[in-house]
């Protein structure tokens, strides 16, 4: 459990890098930093590709392969986008290559340890890893990027990503011993599409974490960019900020795991948060406008509900998936997840290109979580 925590931290702050770092990096690559939506967007396109054909890769590799060819193709990314604005383009791509392959690694070893009793809990400590990730980017990255230099800092964070690659080998043995490295991985290819197609219930699962993702990666990306941009925060003070709000998400992502136990209801804790992170993004409009403590608390609310779901989508995925296919239907599931993110951050670049607001942007965007919340208390009735 702590080595796929530690793999998608990992993984999450690659791809918070560059809008972190959007006030040092957007004008070098020739790009407005609200532009920088489109790059995440570019992430999720490729992840929810390779998520989606992940299952034949994942039976041929194994989980333990699978992780480390995330991380190497995660490192050799950041190398790439010191290098310019086709670099970071490529960079993109190759990090939501990376990402894809993360989770549905993860869940097919997580699936062996995670009893009906304890699976919530089980998938949402794993998923802290994403607030993690988030919050290391957000500390760390800016005081980086002032001291560096923002290409310095980036690199620096390749090398981390390539060394944890080569570390995560001594899982081989433990983790792989139910591949089949004859297996041809096309003939796998469509497992994601199977287990949506044949398991009831996948598909408003997909289609919840479509509506909720789109709006928690625009907020992770750009909270940063909205307080320096149109507050007129310092970076690093927004980067601290940024980091907080993502690191409740850590406590919270466990504590929501509890509830839905406690519930035993995944859908109806589901719909809880979609109702919270909608109430949430709506007041963040007058937020931003008033005093710093009450918008740094708004911030963190967001960051409990907005980036606390996921665990939870992956406990309900492999609850509904096929005895031993809990990867296919995690890789299934994100492939719809990481089209929502495509979605989500192209909407909220084209909202603040409209608007002028970053806060109005996310307002607008938090329709996307009030219906994701209606979907989960419909399936859960």
């Amino acid at each position: 459990m702590a080595a796929t925590t530690a793999a998608q931290s990992l993984a999450t702050l690659t791809v918070f890098v560059l809008p972190v770092l959007a006030p040092f990096a957007a004008r070098d690559l020739g790009a407005q930093p609200h532009w920088l939506g489109w790059q995440v967007a570019c992430i999720y396109l490729a992840a929810s590709i390779t998520s989606l054909l992940s299952a034949g890769v994942l039976r041929r590799l194994g989980p333990a392969r699978c992780t480390q060819l995330a991380l190497a193709a995660a490192g050799l990314a950041c190398l790439l986008m010191v290098t310019g604005l086709a670099g970071a383009i490529l960079g993109s791509f190759l990090i939501g290559v990376g990402y894809g392959l993360t989770n549905p690694a993860a869940s097919q070893v997580l699936a062996r340890l995670a009893t009906p009793a304890r699976r919530n809990r089980v998938f949402a400590i794993k998923q802290t890893g994403v607030p993690i990730g988030g919050a290391l980017a957000g500390a760390l990255l800016p005081g980086l990027a002032g001291t560096l230099g923002w290409r310095p800092a980036v690199v620096l964070v390749g090398v981390v990503l390539l060394g944890a690659a080569l570390g995560f080998g001594v899982f081989h043995r433990h983790w792989d011993g139910d591949r089949d490295p004859r297996f041809p991985i096309a003939a796998g290819a469509t497992g994601g599409l199977i287990a949506l197609r044949t398991r009831p219930g996948l598909p408003v699962l997909a289609l919840i974490s479509a509506a909720f993702s789109g709006f928690q990666l625009a907020l992770g990306s750009c909270t940063v960019t909205m307080l320096v941009e149109e507050a007129g925060w310092a970076p690093v003070a927004a980067g601290l900020v940024a980091a907080v709000s993502q690191g409740v998400g850590i406590g919270a992502r466990i504590a929501w795991g509890v509830v839905a136990d406690w519930w035993r209801s995944g859908m109806k804790t589901l719909a809880a948060i979609g109702v919270l992170t909608s109430l949430g993004g709506a007041l963040l409009p007058p937020a931003l406008a008033g005093p710093e403590v009450p918008l740094v608390a708004l911030l963190c609310l967001l960051g409990t509900c907005a980036a606390g779901w996921n665990g939870l989508l992956l406990a309900e995925a492999a609850r509904l998936a096929a005895p031993g296919k809990a990867g296919d239907a995690a890789g299934g599931v994100l492939a719809v997840a990481f089209a929502g993110v495509v979605v989500g951050p192209s909407l909220f670049g084209l909202a603040v290109a409209l608007t002028g607001s970053y806060a109005l942007a996310f307002g607008l965007l938090a329709l996307l979580p009030g219906m994701g919340a209606i979907l989960a208390w419909r399936s859960a009735r």
